[in-house]
């Protein structure tokens, strides 16, 4: 009869195992559930900053590159020179457009 609790032991270790499982995919559908699981990616980040810095290097400027903001146009630029004119009603929609030739430089 000894047989029988180690079933029961591990039915018991399973059907817990199961219920954490579920609790935490439940954890990971609330709002900010999934922040923070990423930061442990790259364990071996450091040997490979060691045996090929270059790579690594060259992965961290990818990475960087990918988060930079989109170059915007300066508010102090004249766009009026440039490509036109545009004017709006007073909701905000545009009544008319005036097309310009850009200034030729020479």
């Amino acid at each position: 009869m000894e047989w029988v609790g180690v079933v029961l032991f591990g039915v018991g270790v399973l059907v817990a195992l199961v219920v954490a499982l579920w609790l935490f995919q439940r954890s990971l559908d609330q709002p900010g559930g999934r922040d923070g699981l990423g930061t442990m990616g790259n364990g071996m980040g450091v040997m490979d900053n060691f045996f090929s810095p270059s790579r690594a290097d060259a992965a961290e400027e990818l990475e960087r590159q990918k988060r930079a903001a989109h170059v915007m146009p300066s508010p102090d630029e004249d766009d009026e020179l440039r490509h036109g004119l545009v004017r709006r009603n007073p909701d905000g929609s545009p009544r008319s457009i005036r097309l310009t030739r850009p200034p030729e430089d020479g």
